[in-house]
């Protein structure tokens, strides 16, 4: 089948699918439809606020982190009447695409976390990302609840464009859910204590990093508004877990912990992991890194960049890709040893030096590359690092333009041989799905 014909399928697929959910949405009129968008963090905080109102209700919810168009349609189909709420993440790669889905899913309540420079190639301002997550109002309603973050400017000013009523979350009092005494100091996660009215609780939160502070607060919003109480909306936000490829610790059979955060490349999310490892306490901080997004910078400036940044926030660096020397070289230039300052051409060499290097204690931030390949031909799976600190790896693809992790791959092929050296919550979890290769 070439190529065209099968976008084509695809594409009528995806229509027909839309016009069922758009018929099924009006029918689920008894469940409370939220719909979660962002530039950044949409999927960690459709994934935490799920097991909080889990507790209370029934929820249905986005599966994993597909908020395509097929994705959006397959998960309303899956309401049923029994579902109290359905958690939707809603994405947009181009313009337009927000405003189909405030369509079709008709949103009760729409959460706006972010607007930072993803998509560029499709928004070039953030003028127009700001317009496009915006257009998720439209179809609010008056009787709807748009929960917007305070601490971005640009999202609190899309409550002058909501039909229905608005609440407000952030670092300020002058929100309606807003948090104090922020903290995220590696090894500890996330803590602060949130205030809504004249109360107040201390929350400890399994996730890393202080930029989830968003997240948090947008779900505990969105518990208070669907009736739950604060406290049990904080116990239950306590016991969620980071999500798969999104700051995410895993222990390695060398000691060391890695921070699996090689999801979204962009420039505008790796300042806040940077900051992570540059104020993690007690340990050797390593960063592994192939190149960033949305930049919008020249190979040589962003590489140039990438390296300083490096060096002021790591004891080691390790570079991979076709330009990975660029970014070494910037890194000693900065201050950092060669031996501290290390590039290899593919995630390959860089996961078998890494298998040797590494050592208890070590604290090591694994971030993405590009994910959509462009300017350069090397694969952007680091996955096959961290697979690779438990053993062989199969695959050898240097051209991969897969969109989806390597850990549900056929092709990866993992050996796993020192897997048993971890505890077995933490142990890889490969579960081919797609073929790959």
């Amino acid at each position: 089948m070439s190529g065209r014909v099968e976008r084509f399928l695809r594409t009528l697929a995806g229509l027909a699918l839309s016009a069922l959910a758009f018929v099924w949405r009006r029918l689920m009129f008894r469940s409370t439809f939220v719909a979660i968008t962002g530039s950044l963090g949409k999927t960690t905080t459709t994934r935490i606020a799920v097991p909080i109102l889990s507790s209370s209700f029934p929820v249905n919810s986005t599966r994993g982190a597909n908020n395509s168009r097929i994705g959006l349609a397959c998960a309303i189909l899956r309401t049923r009447y029994r579902h109290r709420v359905t958690v939707l993440e809603v994405g947009a790669k181009r313009p337009g695409a927000l405003r189909r889905a405030a369509w079709q899913v008709r949103p009760d309540i729409v959460i706006i976390l972010s607007v930072a420079r993803t998509h560029t190639n499709n928004f070039a301002t953030l003028d127009r990302t700001a317009a496009e997550k915006s257009s998720l109002l439209s179809r609010l309603g008056k009787h709807g609840v748009a929960i917007l973050n305070g601490d971005d400017a640009r999202v609190l000013a899309m409550a002058s464009r909501s039909p229905g009523r608005t609440r407000t979350f952030g670092r300020s009092p002058r929100f309606d859910v807003w948090a104090s005494e922020i903290s995220s100091r590696w090894p500890e996660g996330l803590s602060f204590t949130v205030h809504v009215g004249d109360r107040s609780l201390p929350v400890r939160t399994h996730l890393v990093g202080e930029h989830w502070i968003a997240a948090a607060l947008a779900a505990l919003s969105l518990a208070l508004c669907c009736g739950m109480g604060l406290a049990e909306a904080v116990a239950a936000l306590e016991r969620a877990e980071a999500y798969e490829g999104r700051m995410q610790p895993r222990f390695l059979p060398s000691g060391a912990v890695m921070l699996r955060d090689e999801f979204n490349p962009s420039v505008d999310s790796l300042e806040a992991a940077l900051k992570v490892l540059r104020e993690a306490k007690e340990c050797r901080r390593i960063l592994v890194v192939g190149d960033v997004e949305d930049s919008g910078q020249e190979v040589a400036t962003r590489f140039a960049d990438l390296g300083r940044s490096a060096a002021g926030a790591a004891d080691l660096a390790v570079f991979f890709g076709d330009h990975g020397e660029l970014a070494a070289h910037a890194a000693q230039a900065a201050g950092m040893d060669a031996e501290c300052a290390r590039s290899f051409p593919t995630q390959r060499e860089a996961g078998e030096f890494l298998s040797q290097a590494l050592g208890k204690g070590d604290l090591v931030l694994l971030r993405s590359s590009d994910r959509n390949n462009r300017g350069h031909s090397v694969c952007a799976h680091p996955e096959r690092i961290y697979f690779a600190q438990f053993g062989a790896v199969g695959c050898r693809r240097v051209d991969c333009r897969e969109d989806f992790f390597c850990d549900s791959c056929a092709a990866l092929r993992p050996g796993l041989e020192r897997a048993a050296e971890v505890p077995e919550a933490q142990r890889p979890r490969w579960k081919p799905v797609h073929k790959g290769g």
